[in-house]
């Protein structure tokens, strides 16, 4: 008789093996790193042996014994299998259907008005979102694209640069008087909204950096802290203070004028971009691709500054696929 708790086993096995640590297991499988640990010794407890060397030290702190290395080939051919058994099971009606996954305030504020006219022009393909932080839902087929924003180093999927980001400055365009949108001093007395969501490695600027840049008297200032970047830019455009906040989320609220971007002068650039992932073990269907190029183009035709600059980019496609061709004959 097979048992599901064996599976679950193999499963954080196998993650752990190839992240060489509980940790970057627990973030591919969404849960703790302690989760894991027991997952991993009852399948050791199972097998009657450790399977995996423990060190304290190191990039890798936890590598296979020799015994375990023949066999977790074989588990990840299985898991693998498994994976290809269950995008069999969606059958035939499920060809027009693209499972997209993006975070919540990437959907919230960036993302949804794009889904929108892409559904228009192509209604013959059905998009599912599921929104989650995870990375897991892409490595493992569960979704069948995803649109991301962080440094570009996940494991297990494919990537595609969209664009740069940077962060920006704003507030209510109820709480600034024109005249101050430039004006340190009148920053230096508004109520600052600090974003404690984690931004690892992609050079966040404090908000001690942006009163320098800004020119802002030295002052004991007010704060408000909020862990969640949706809730921070609901709480600006509320008029509850000003924000720092990542441009593609409040692109569209700057362009209609409920947000007001202060100091656009300066430029605060992170070390995050925008990447579409894909699963790395599996071919993109049709219609993914279809959605995947869309966007790229629709990225691509939205950041160009001229029609003239779009006419460079387009005689450049034109000359690489002249030459593609040429070569190939």
């Amino acid at each position: 008789m097979r048992s599901l708790n064996r599976l679950k086993w193999l499963h954080a096995f196998e993650a752990t093996a190839r992240h060489g640590s509980f940790t970057g297991a627990a973030k591919e499988l969404g849960v703790t790193p302690a989760a894991v640990g027991q997952l991993v010794r009852a399948l050791e407890d199972w097998v009657g042996h450790p399977l995996l060397h423990r060190t304290r030290s190191g990039k890798e702190r936890l590598t296979l014994v020799t015994e375990a290395q023949d066999a977790l080939k074989e588990i990840t051919q299985g898991l693998d299998s498994l994976e290809s058994g269950l995008n069999k099971l969606r059958g035939r009606q499920a060809r027009s259907v693209v499972i997209l996954t993006a975070s919540q305030v990437l959907v919230m504020n960036w993302l949804m008005e794009k889904l929108n006219r892409f559904s228009e022009t192509h209604q013959n393909i059905e998009l599912r979102l599921n929104v989650t932080e995870k990375l897991m839902d892409v490595a493992h087929g569960e979704a069948d694209i995803g649109v991301r924003c962080g440094k570009g180093d996940w494991s297990g999927v494919n990537k595609t640069w969209l664009m740069d980001e940077e962060a920006v400055l704003v507030c209510s365009p109820r709480i600034v008087p024109p005249e101050k949108i430039t004006c340190g001093e009148w920053l230096a007395e508004q109520k600052l909204i600090h974003d404690d969501t984690l931004h690892p490695g992609a050079n966040f600027p404090s908000w001690e950096e942006v009163l320098a840049a800004t020119q802002a008297p030295a002052t004991r200032y007010t704060g408000l802290h909020i862990n969640s970047t949706s809730a921070v830019i609901m709480a600006t455009l509320s008029g509850q203070g000003v924000a720092i906040v990542r441009r593609a989320l409040v692109e569209q609220l700057i362009a209609t004028g409920q947000l007001i971007q202060l100091h656009p002068n300066i430029r605060w650039p992170l070390t995050w971009s925008y990447y579409i992932v894909t699963p790395q073990k599996a071919v993109m269907r049709p219609e993914v691709k279809v959605f995947h190029d869309w966007l790229i183009n629709d990225i691509l035709i939205k950041n160009s500054p001229t029609p003239e600059f779009q006419e460079v980019i387009l005689l450049i496609l034109v000359t690489k696929a002249i030459k593609g061709y040429f070569s190939y004959t």
